[in-house]
C-alpha cells in the first residue's frame, strides 16, 4: 500500500476518534519535550487511555490542534454541559460543537476572533497553559523563572502552572511558551493538573510497533538493496510527514559527523538571535547565510557565523530550544556528531515552525533554503513530482577516518496542504559523487512513497560536473568545463583547492 495513499484515513483516526475506543501510541523520548522521569509521560498516556480522554491513533510527538485540546480538557472533566451554544462560524465537525461551547461559556477560550474559534490551529505551550489556569478559575500566582516567558498574558498562567509543578519546562530556565504543544505534553499537563490520578499498569499502547501505522517505508528489503549497492559506506536517515505525524527510521542508531548539513542549525541559531534582539539581519550576516548556505562556504563565513551564535557551547544552547538531545557538538562545526533524527527536528521547526523561531523567522529560512545553487540543490528534491517545494541545505566534505560525508536535510512541501522533513547522513564513501547516489536513492525512494505523479525535472539535472583529483587545480578545472575559475570556485565551496573527489560543476 503507498504510504501516501493512507494520508487520509489516518488524518481520519486522529481526528475523529477523539470520541472512539481508547488507542494511544508512539511515545516520543523525554527530551523531545517537558522534562521529568524518563518517560516522564508514561503514567499519564496510561490514565489517559485508560479514563477514554484520549482515544485513535495518536502520535505523542505530534502537535495538538485547538479543537483537540478542548476536546481533552472536556472529556477529562467529565462532559460537562453548556449552557449556550457558542457563537464561533468554523465549529462545523459535530463532536467538537459541546467542548468548545462549554470552554467559551465557562470564559476559558474567547476565540480567534469573535466569530472564529480555528479549532485547526496548532496549540501552543502558553495557550495551552492559558487554559488550564482559566479553568482553575485563575489562581493567584507568581512569575516563573522561565526567562523566555515575557508576554504579560503568558505569565500568570505559566508561573502559576511552574509553581504547582503541572510543568517543570523544557530545560531549567525555558518553558517554550510559543511551541506548539504535543500530545506528550498536553496528557502529561492534565494528568499533573488533576492531581496525577492512578493509572493501570502496563505501557502505552504502540500501534506504531504494532505496525498499525508508520510502517512501509524502510523495510528490508530496501535496506538490504542499498546496502548491496554502496557496500562499505554507513548511512542513516528520519523522515517526519506532518501530514500524518508518522516518523520512519532507518539505522536511527547510528550517529555520524554531519559535515555541513550542520549549518541548518547555525542558520537557525543567527535568525533566532536577530529575532530576540528586535532587528534585522545586518548587512554582513546576509552575505555570510549566501555563501554558507547557496554555497556551503566554510572559512571565512560559517566560521564568523559559528562564532558569532556562541560555538559549541551556543549550539548546545539552541539544542535546548529546540528540543534536541542527542548532538555532541565541538569546535569544528563540520565534525558535529549527530542522529538523523535530531537534524531532522531541527530543520522542520527551521522550516515549518514550531520552535522558538516566529512565523517571519521560519519564512526567511524558507526563502534562503530554497534558493541553494543548482548544482548543490540534489538529494531532499530526488524524484519529486512537478508542484512540491523544498528547502534544504547539503553535506559533503571528506573526513580522515570517514571517507567522504556526503548528506542532505531539509522539508518539502506537499502542495494538497502539508509537509514532511527528513534528514539523509553518510559517511565512508570513496567520493562525493557516489555519496550523493547514495544519499538520492534514499531520498528517492522517499519522495516516491510520500508524494504523487512522477519526478520533475531538476535544476541540478543540467549541470555539468567532473570529479576532481588529487593533481586538480581551480586553472585546470576551468580548462576542462570551459568556465571561470573564480567563479567555479565560488560554486563549489569556495575551497582554496578543489578537494580530491569533489564533484565540481559549472552551470
Amino acid at each position: 500500500m503507498r504510504l501516501r495513499a493512507a494520508k487520509a484515513l489516518l488524518t481520519a483516526i486522529v481526528v475523529f476518534g477523539l470520541l472512539g475506543s481508547a488507542v494511544v501510541a508512539s511515545p516520543v523520548p523525554a527530551s523531545r519535550s517537558d522534562s521529568g522521569a524518563v518517560p516522564y509521560y508514561r503514567d499519564a498516556v496510561v490514565w489517559a487511555q485508560g479514563a477514554g480522554v484520549v482515544t485513535g491513533c495518536v502520535a505523542l510527538g505530534d502537535s495538538v490542534s485547538r479543537g483537540e485540546v478542548i476536546a481533552v480538557l472536556h472529556k477529562s472533566l467529565g462532559e460537562p454541559a453548556a449552557r449556550s451554544r457558542h457563537r464561533f462560524l468554523d465549529i462545523t465537525a459535530g463532536e467538537l460543537h459541546i467542548p468548545v461551547a462549554w470552554a467559551a461559556n465557562s470564559g476559558i477560550t474567547r476565540g480567534t476572533s469573535p466569530t472564529t474559534f480555528s479549532p485547526d490551529d496548532p496549540t501552543t505551550r502558553a495557550q495551552v497553559a492559558a487554559f488550564l489556569w482559566r479553568v482553575s478559575g485563575q489562581p493567584d500566582s507568581r512569575p516563573s523563572w522561565f526567562v523566555d516567558v515575557k508576554r504579560d498574558w503568558q505569565s500568570a498562567p505559566v508561573g502559576w502552572m511552574a509553581a504547582e509543578r503541572i510543568t517543570t519546562g523544557r530545560s531549567a530556565t525555558f518553558f517554550d511558551p510559543d511551541a506548539a504543544v504535543t500530545w506528550a505534553e498536553l496528557l502529561t499537563f492534565v494528568w499533573r493538573w488533576l492531581g496525577s490520578p492512578p493509572s493501570a499498569t502496563g505501557e502505552p499502547y504502540d500501534c506504531e510497533a504494532s505496525g498499525e501505522r508508520c510502517s512501509g517505508l524502510f523495510d528490508g528489503a530496501f535496506v538490504a538493496e542499498i546496502a548491496a549497492a554502496h557496500r562499505g559506506a554507513r548511512f542513516t536517515a528520519a523522515v517526519h510527514d506532518l501530514r500524518t505525524g508518522c516518523w520512519y527510521h532507518l539505522n536511527p542508531d547510528l550517529a555520524i559527523t554531519t559535515a555541513s548539513v550542520i549549518k541548518a542549525q547555525v542558520l537557525a541559531g543567527v535568525l533566532l538571535a536577530a529575532q530576540e534582539g528586535g532587528r534585522p539581519l545586518s548587512a554582513s550576516e546576509v552575505a555570510d547565510i549566501e555563501l554558507m548556505m547557496h554555497y556551503s562556504h566554510n572559512t571565512p563565513p560559517t566560521s564568523r557565523l559559528y562564532i558569532a551564535v556562541g560555538g559549541a557551547a551556543g549550539m548546545e544552547a539552541l539544542d535546548a530550544r529546540f528540543a534536541i538531545a542527542g548532538t555532541s557538538h565541538t569546535g569544528r562545526y563540520g565534525a558535529t556528531v549527530s542522529t538523523a533524527e535530531d537534524r531532522t527536528v531541527l530543520v522542520e521547526k527551521l522550516l515549518v515552525g514550531g520552535g522558538p523561531l516566529d512565523a517571519a523567522s521560519v519564512a526567511a529560512a524558507w526563502a534562503t533554503m530554497s534558493g541553494v545553487s543548482a548544482a548543490q540543490s540534489w538529494g531532499v528534491t530526488a524524484g519529486l513530482p512537478d508542484g512540491y517545494e523544498a528547502a534544504l541545505k547539503n553535506g559533503f566534505y571528506p573526513l580522515r577516518g570517514s571517507g567522504w560525508r556526503v548528506g542532505t536535510t531539509g522539508v518539502v512541501r506537499d502542495p494538497d496542504g502539508g509537509a514532511y522533513a527528513m534528514t539523509v547522513m553518510t559517511d565512508q564513501n570513496p567520493d562525493e559523487s557516489t555519496g550523493i547516489a547514495l544519499v538520492e536513492a534514499i531520498t528517492a525512494h522517499v519522495n516516491s512513497a510520500l508524494s504523487v505523479g512522477e519526478a520533475a525535472v531538476r535544476a541540478v539535472d543540467s549541470v555539468t560536473c567532473v570529479a576532481a583529483s588529487a593533481s586538480s587545480s581551480w586553472s585546470s578545472l576551468a580548462d576542462t568545463l570551459a568556465h571561470p575559475a573564480l567563479a567555479l570556485r565560488h560554486l563549489n565551496g569556495g575551497q582554496p583547492t578543489p578537494l580530491t573527489g569533489q564533484r565540481i560543476c559549472r552551470p
